[in-house]
């Protein structure tokens, strides 16, 4: 798992850094590979000045946060550096959540409240802004951001334990950013259920 981990990890990083052009926790994926279901193609470049903001590329990324969360608490079971990784990687899935609902990045949310649904935005080169009206995949894609963390985990994660419990609720930066539940269920897991909320 350890060496498997190391090379999500160059993966992970290679998106953080070069997917988001505006380092704004809002990812560019273009044609991710897995679909083009946008009612443009998406893996050709968009006219001078325009910008795609993927609602599927970023929902991707925060799944992607939290699985790789959740491999650094099994990884910390047997070795606490691992731990600093499971911090990073969940305090980065919250940036992509605050991000997504439109929190702190100057842009508008990605969450439609008029239609209930997730869009792409297209930003223009004056910085105007519209949702691209499509109810497809992409749209459902933020809502696959889910895990449920085992206490058992967390018990060898004390650091991160504590920084679940300063997030509790959803909170970070003042804004409700994911529906983050604390509870347990009959296996004693706590569940830290991820969904990003608009």
């Amino acid at each position: 798992m350890r060496r498997v981990f190391i090379k999500l990890l160059l993966n992970y990083a290679w998106w953080i850094n070069r997917k988001d052009a505006d380092g704004n926790n809002i990812f560019e994926g273009g044609f991710l590979g897995l679909d083009n279901i946008s009612v443009f193609d998406r893996s050709k470049p968009l006219p001078l000045g325009y910008q795609p903001k993927q609602a599927d590329a970023t929902g991707w990324m925060a799944m992607f946060a939290l699985h790789m969360t959740v491999i650094a608490l099994e990884l910390t079971q047997t070795d606490p550096e691992y731990e600093d990784i499971a911090i990073q990687t969940y305090e980065q899935f919250l940036g992509i959540c605050d991000a997504l609902s439109g929190h702190g990045t100057g842009r508008p949310s990605m969450w439609d409240a008029r239609s209930g649904f997730f869009k792409d935005l297209i930003i223009g080169p004056d910085g105007a802004w519209r949702h691209i009206d499509v109810y497809s995949l992409m749209g459902l894609i933020p809502l696959f951001a889910t895990e449920v963390v085992d206490q058992r985990l967390l018990n060898r994660a004390p650091r991160f334990r504590d920084r679940l419990r300063r997030h509790k609720g959803g909170l970070f930066r003042g804004n409700y950013v994911c529906a983050c539940p604390d509870w347990e269920n009959d296996r004693t897991s706590t569940s830290y259920r991820s969904s990003i909320t608009p």
